[in-house]
């Protein structure tokens, strides 16, 4: 063999080596960075992602600890249906303040499809001086209950008193 022949021998063992490596190792390998690229890009997508939610759950609760407060005014609003024993004794408490005589009948209101929330329907009727009267009911528009006046009745008596009838809507819980 010549020189010539060999040299072509060892290109060509060289020539097929080198394909060898390349198909069998190189490209294996660079398919497998660029599958692993491909999941590490997922991975920090979802890390991103995570701190996202993250940093949204945090200005949640900062938002939910700076409302915490307005959150239990708002349920206050709303009387206790089974039991209304707290609006009961507001009621009564401020006919004492305001000097009235107060009888309370809780009424049982049907709900219509209007409205957003459960109510109790009560009837308040009692007697007093026209200032003392006008006074429970401003007491009544103020008060720390969710509420309405349906029916509102006075009438003056000959003692100088009015006789006063309320039908009030009280929401509840």
């Amino acid at each position: 063999m010549t020189s010539h022949q060999k040299t072509i021998a060892v290109l060509a063992a060289s020539a097929t080596i080198l394909l060898v490596f390349v198909a069998f190792i190189l490209f294996p390998l660079i398919r497998s960075i660029q599958a692993d690229s491909v999941r590490v890009f997922a991975a920090r997508q979802e890390l991103n992602q995570i701190s996202l939610y993250e940093e949204q759950i945090q200005k949640f609760e900062d938002l939910s600890k700076t409302r915490e407060g307005d959150v239990t005014l708002f349920r206050n609003l709303f009387v206790d249906r089974h039991t209304p024993i707290a609006f009961i004794e507001f009621l009564e408490k401020y006919s004492q303040d305001s000097q009235i005589s107060l009888k309370i009948t809780p009424v049982e209101s049907l709900k219509k499809e209007e409205d957003m929330w459960d109510s109790i329907d009560f009837e308040l009727t009692g007697k007093g001086t026209f200032p003392h009267a006008l006074s429970f009911i401003k007491q009544l528009e103020y008060s720390p209950y969710l509420l309405e006046f349906k029916n509102v009745i006075l009438q003056r008596l000959a003692t100088g008193e009015v006789d006063f009838s309320f039908l009030i809507k009280v929401y509840t819980k």
